[in-house]
């Protein structure tokens, strides 16, 4: 369960129109990147809030954290630590001024990951794939491509948590053979090992959907997308709060 995107429940965040937790998701991404620090704390408390509402464990966002500290690493030797000319490490100097502009930047991107990590826990896959969907179906009476593009990314996310298993029951079927190394480097290495198989399952996986949407009579751009339950009061009652905590950040990043 730790290893799956998706935490199963019934909380409020579960229950809330996948529609709506995808323009939500997108409008809260759009206006982080433009708020101050006023506006990131506040946006990290109404996370914390949800968080607690969703109900879902506070391990979940372990991989998130540890990607946060490899970018931590890497803004640090970009910008924060100021390289002379002679690019020696030991000749060159911190920077307050870099080390403010970082100290954001990380912030930011670390609300981020965890509306994106929240969002995959209390959603499903499917239900990620048809709300996106739908955000994308206006654009089919721009060009049928937007329809071909939808979807690609229903199908691409309905795959993920079956990638994932198959990734688990390839590990474990090495493991039973006894040749998986103990060491940090050599277990590195044998993942990348799992890359051969795992692209090979893809390949046929890909193979086999292609003929079944040709055996069903599948055209380019007459995709449409249903949707798995219906707009109800909470969805509106829903849609204010985002509205309403979408102006907050604008105020406060003024």
């Amino acid at each position: 369960m730790e290893n799956s995107l998706y935490w199963p429940g019934t909380s409020l965040l579960h229950i809330l129109d996948s529609r709506l937790k995808v323009g939500g998701m997108v409008w809260l991404s759009f206006l982080l990147t433009i708020t101050g620090w006023p506006g990131l704390l506040a946006a990290t408390l109404g996370l914390g809030l949800l968080t607690w509402l969703s109900r879902v464990p506070l391990r979940l966002y372990r991989s998130a954290a540890i990607m946060l500290l490899w970018l931590a690493v890497f803004y640090i030797m970009a910008s924060v630590w100021v390289w002379p000319p002679t690019w020696r490490f030991w000749e060159g100097h911190w920077s307050p001024a870099g080390l403010t502009e970082a100290g954001l930047l990380l912030w930011r991107i670390a609300v981020l990951f965890g509306l994106t990590r929240l969002f995959a826990a209390v959603t499903p896959p499917l239900e990620q794939g048809l709300g996106i969907a739908c955000l994308v179906t206006p654009f089919t009476r721009i060009t049928a491509k937007a329809a071909d593009f939808a979807l690609l990314l229903t199908l691409t996310l309905r795959f993920i948590p079956l990638l994932l298993e198959e990734v688990t029951m390839i590990a474990k079927a090495r493991a039973a053979k006894g040749v998986l190394p103990s060491s940090w480097l050599g277990r590195s290495r044998e993942m990348v090992n799992l890359l051969t198989p795992l692209l090979l399952l893809s390949l046929r996986r890909a193979e086999e959907l292609a003929d079944n949407l040709l055996a069903r009579g599948y055209v380019s751009g007459r995709y449409r997308t249903l949707s798995t339950q219906e707009w109800a009061s909470r969805d509106n009652w829903a849609a204010v709060i985002m509205l309403v905590a979408g102006a907050g950040l604008i105020f406060l990043s003024r």
